[in-house]
Formats: C-alpha cells, sequence, structure tokens
C-alpha cells in the first residue's frame, strides 16, 4: 500500500516544468539558430521522450480526484479552492508581463491589451493583437493548457456527482477508452476543420481528456496501490521505450495515445515508487507562467546570434525560475 500523502508529485512537476520550457526554446533555436540544430535536437529529444504535458495532465488528474475524495462534492468548496489555486498568480503574472513589455515595446501597444486583459484574466488564453508581430507572435504560447484545465475540472466534478462517486474500474476504463477514441478522431479531423478550427481544437478540452482522466481513473480506483505496480511499471516502459526509440506510428493528438496513456501510468507509478522528498516551495506553476516572457525576449533582442545558444539556455531558465520566485502568491 502507498500513502498519497508521502508522494514524489513535487518533483514530477519541477521535471515537467523543466521539460515543458526546453521544448519552447529548443523549438524555436533549432530554426533560428541552424549551425547548432544537433546539439539543440538532442536536448530536445531529451525533455520530450515522456511527453511532459501529458505528464501535467495526469498528475492534475491524480490530484484533483485525491481533493475531491477528501473534501466531498461540494460545489462551492470546490470552486474556491480551484480558483485560488490558479487565478491570483496567473493575474499576478499578467501584471508582470504587461509591465515588462510596456517597458520595451510601449509603441506597440493599443486598446486590444484591455480585451487582452479581460479574456486571459477570466481564463482563455490569446494575444493582443498589436503583439502578434512581437517575437514569438503570442504572449503567452503556453497559456492554452490552462484553457483546457478549467473545462477538465469543470467536466471531472460533473462525471463524479452523476456517476455519484462511483469507484468502478469498468465505468472509468470504458471512459478512457472512449476519450482514447476522441483523441484519435480530433488527430484525423485537424486538418480538415481550418486553421480556426485547429485553433479552436487546440484550446478544448477533449482531445487532452484521456490523459487528465487516466490520473482520475488510477487515483479513484487505487490503481497504484495495487501490488504488483513494479512490475506492471517495468513492463510500461519497455512497451513506450520500443514505441519512442523505434520511432512506430502511434496515432493520436499532440501526442501518440499509446505513448501518452504509458506516460501517464508511469508518472503516477513513479510518484508513489520513488524516495518520497518534500519540497517546501513549489515553483513549477510560476515557472510555466514565466518562461515565455523569457523565450520572447530572448528573440526579441536576438540574444542567440550574440551568445552560445546554451549561455541562452542558462539565462533563460535563471530569469525563469528567479521570477517564478519572486512573482509568486505566498499560501498557508
Amino acid at each position: 500500500m502507498t500513502n498519497e500523502k508521502g508522494n514524489s508529485f513535487g518533483i514530477l512537476r519541477y521535471y515537467a516544468a523543466f521539460c515543458v520550457m526546453y521544448l519552447h526554446f529548443t523549438g524555436y533555436m533549432m530554426s533560428l539558430v541552424p549551425d547548432h540544430v544537433r546539439g539543440i535536437g538532442v536536448l530536445r529529444s531529451i525533455v520530450n521522450f515522456y511527453q511532459p504535458t501529458v505528464i501535467m495532465f495526469a498528475i492534475s488528474g491524480f490530484l484533483i480526484s485525491a481533493s475531491l475524495e477528501r473534501g466531498g462534492m461540494d460545489a462551492k468548496t470546490f470552486v474556491k479552492k480551484r480558483f485560488s489555486r490558479l487565478y491570483p498568480d496567473l493575474w499576478l503574472s499578467m501584471a508582470v508581463y504587461i509591465a515588462a513589455l510596456y517597458l520595451i515595446i510601449r509603441d506597440k501597444f493599443d486598446s486590444s491589451i484591455l480585451k487582452w486583459c479581460f479574456t486571459q484574466g477570466i481564463g482563455i488564453a490569446g494575444t493582443p493583437s498589436c503583439l502578434k508581430d512581437f517575437a514569438t507572435g503570442s504572449i503567452n504560447g503556453p497559456m492554452w493548457y490552462f484553457t483546457v484545465l478549467i473545462q477538465l475540472y469543470i467536466l471531472v466534478f460533473l462525471f463524479k456527482l452523476i456517476t455519484k462517486n462511483s469507484r468502478s474500474s469498468v465505468l472509468y476504463g470504458i471512459t478512457c477508452a472512449v476519450l482514447a477514441v476522441c483523441n484519435i478522431i480530433c488527430s484525423m479531423s485537424v486538418s480538415k476543420i481550418g486553421d480556426t478550427g485547429a485553433k479552436l481544437l487546440e484550446r478544448f478540452f477533449l482531445p487532452y481528456a484521456v490523459w487528465f482522466f487516466m490520473g482520475v481513473f488510477i487515483q479513484t480506483c487505487k490503481l497504484h496501490e495495487i501490488k504488483n505496480i513494479k512490475t506492471i511499471s517495468l513492463i510500461t516502459v519497455i512497451i513506450h521505450a520500443v514505441i519512442r526509440i523505434s520511432g512506430t506510428y502511434d496515432i493520436g493528438y499532440y501526442t501518440g495515445v499509446i505513448t501518452g496513456i504509458c506516460t501517464c501510468i508511469l508518472t503516477i507509478a513513479a510518484a508513489h515508487l520513488l524516495t518520497c522528498t518534500k519540497i517546501k516551495t513549489d515553483l513549477s506553476y510560476g515557472m510555466y507562467l514565466y518562461h515565455w516572457l523569457f523565450l520572447n525576449l530572448i528573440i526579441h533582442y536576438q540574444l542567440y546570434d550574440k551568445f552560445h545558444w546554451m549561455v541562452c539556455l542558462i539565462i533563460f531558465t535563471l530569469s525563469t525560475i528567479v521570477f517564478a520566485y519572486i512573482f509568486r502568491v505566498k499560501r498557508k
């Protein structure tokens, strides 16, 4: 049996946050610094071996399910907890972004900033029209995850409410299978729905729900507590590695369905099998919020032409961590 209070989710959140940061960094540097594409590609392959956004969805699904189990199905309490966890830091980061960008490119600012403040302030990802030609073309590219996560929080609450907090492994197994099929359908449809449709799909919960509900499934049915979890984890590691290393085609939206499910299983298993380490200060959310600011600044000032890409990586990493630490809402 494992203890849900003694786990390594804190370490895994940091791991996922760093991997997301470096995926975004390498994604731009591979085209901006073509002479070093091999070295940048190696780093990219490492941080993308276990897809980090899938890790984040699986962790969120597991922990939100555990929170509902502890706190009960009270809608007011649920909303209050989610609001206090997500929105104060989001609003603070928005203020920091506006202040920093105003100091650098104030001549670009117009009324579209106000519209952006409202839409992103309620959790809808987007970029002010006045900044679409600045650096990456996005004021905070990863914010689609926030938009999707809000939808999934609402969905899981309604799912547990309608199913009366059922712990049926059959129910959850069927649900995850259906969501996996939906992911595949989304993958097959994205090229046929145009740019606007693709953008809307990117911010819709359906393609990602399978990863989130895998975490919910494992927590609700206590699959992480079964006796042969180590054997299952080893088999899952092998399946995942064979598919990734061999380049076997694995259909799916955002990432392959099979490797995505394997990543979810391994994430939750690792959280309970690894030596428990309590991290007092969790900066992972702040790292996710602020890293895009420094990616934009590196591109805007063309630092990749002035310094080696690894120096830019260090600047990118340290700046993000410092801002995540300074500009955070402290909780008791």
